[in-house]
């Protein structure tokens, strides 16, 4: 990722929650809607342990954590976007379940946290932006802790990418995406062995402005008259289905220290 994308995305599509909040609308609405209880059964915070999680963005594992997280843990909310970190930290609190918190502005790729000071390490749909996604994490977790990465695997969303391709021209610079499949690779061969926990889900979408609500929200949008060709491009699409379905596969890679 170019110093340019960076800037990008501190300052523009990451600054405030607003665009990834257009996004879970979609996930909300249409998919399964036990992502968040899933995750945290997967993961299995130990109670009284430090969690750091990279690139926390608004916060929103914590705000859907179910009761088996425990309400004992330390936890070190790292984003490189202020108004994330700000708002993360505000979700928390309201929360009010969790008492050791510190919300840092921080880059993922030099974390502001001392070496081997963390129990688990998160990085839940964030390593796309980073050009060596595994070594801060390695360097913050404790011997014998955990990193838990999730991303995406290959094809996700496919369908969404189909309407995109319905707005040309210039795009607003977006890291390459890094899939499942790769980020497991890293994890070998940081890590050894790595567990792997595949979450499949397909939101099946009634309402076009939800659909292009997320559409919108993409850097894609940005070049101009974008917006009105996804807008077009979504008025097709429902010209032909009531039901648009978007097929997408997550998936946890689990590694110990």
């Amino acid at each position: 990722m170019t110093d340019h994308e960076a800037r990008y995305l501190r300052e523009v599509q990451y600054r405030l929650p607003d665009p990834l909040a257009a996004r879970a609308i979609l996930h909300r609405r249409y998919g399964r809607g036990d992502w968040f209880t899933w995750l945290a059964e997967a993961i299995a915070l130990t109670p009284g342990s430090v969690v750091a999680d990279v690139g926390c963005g608004a916060g929103a594992f914590w705000q859907q954590a179910p009761a088996s997280v425990p309400d004992d843990l330390a936890l070190r909310l790292i984003d490189n976007s202020p108004g994330m970190v700000a708002a993360a930290e505000a979700a928390v609190h309201a929360a009010g379940r969790w008492r050791d918190v510190a919300a840092i502005v921080g880059d993922a790729a030099a974390l502001p946290l001392a070496d081997r000071s963390v129990d688990t390490t998160l990085a839940i749909h964030m390593l796309y932006h980073l050009r060596d996604p595994v070594a801060e994490l390695a360097r913050v977790t404790r011997p014998g802790g955990t990193v838990a990465v999730v991303l995406n695997r290959s094809g996700t969303m496919a369908e969404l990418s189909g309407l995109v391709e319905a707005a040309p021209g210039r795009r607003a610079a977006r890291p390459a995406p890094l899939s499942s499949e790769q980020g497991l690779a890293l994890m070998q061969a940081r890590f050894g062995t790595v567990e792997v926990r595949r979450f499949d889900d397909t939101l099946r979408v009634t309402d076009p402005v939800d659909l292009l609500g997320y559409l919108t929200s993409l850097p894609e949008a940005d070049a101009p008259g974008a917006a009105a060709k996804l807008a077009a491009a979504v008025d097709s699409a429902f010209r032909v289905t009531d039901v648009f379905a978007v097929t997408k596969a997550s998936e946890l890679l689990i590694a110990r220290r």
